[in-house]
């Protein structure tokens, strides 16, 4: 009887194991070892002319959003959290992007019915916005950098 207790609390312990080294691990980000948080959030995207804010940003240290380096993210993560996005790799720049703003969707996570975070992805027009909306996953593996 003890024996077979054993196993499936071997079988947890291995899970939760995996589970904690998949949850945060290192990624060179320009050049140097960074400690990683993984999430699997829902990933949108936005571009000039949806709203009056046009490419403005909300980041004081920033003005303008800029193709394959914005997101827009919950304000848990702070301006110039990075932010790498590996099934946006190669086609959005390198998939690392850097927290400039935020919005109302990603505070609330509406896009995610507030079961999950969510990233904006800014892009250049409304042409590829609409493309990367229709053509990727909504739901992504997300690497956030846990020191900046």
């Amino acid at each position: 009887m003890k024996t077979l207790l054993l196993i499936p609390l071997l079988a947890l312990a291995s899970c939760a194991a995996s589970k904690l080294s998949e949850e945060s691990e290192m990624f060179s980000f320009l050049g140097k070892e960074v400690k990683t948080e993984k999430y699997n959030a829902r990933i949108t995207y936005y571009s000039i002319g949806e709203d009056k804010w046009g490419d403005k940003v909300a980041c004081p240290k920033t003005h303008r959003a800029k193709e394959g380096v914005t997101v827009a993210a919950h304000p848990q993560f702070p301006f110039g959290t990075v932010v790498y996005i590996p099934k946006l790799k190669e086609v959005i720049d390198n998939g690392m992007f850097t927290v400039q703003d935020r919005g109302s969707a990603v505070t609330n996570k509406k896009a995610a019915k507030g079961k999950a975070f969510v990233f904006d992805v800014f892009v250049s027009n409304q042409y590829k916005m609409r493309k990367h909306a229709y053509n990727r996953d909504m739901y992504m593996d997300v690497y956030v950098s846990k020191n900046n």
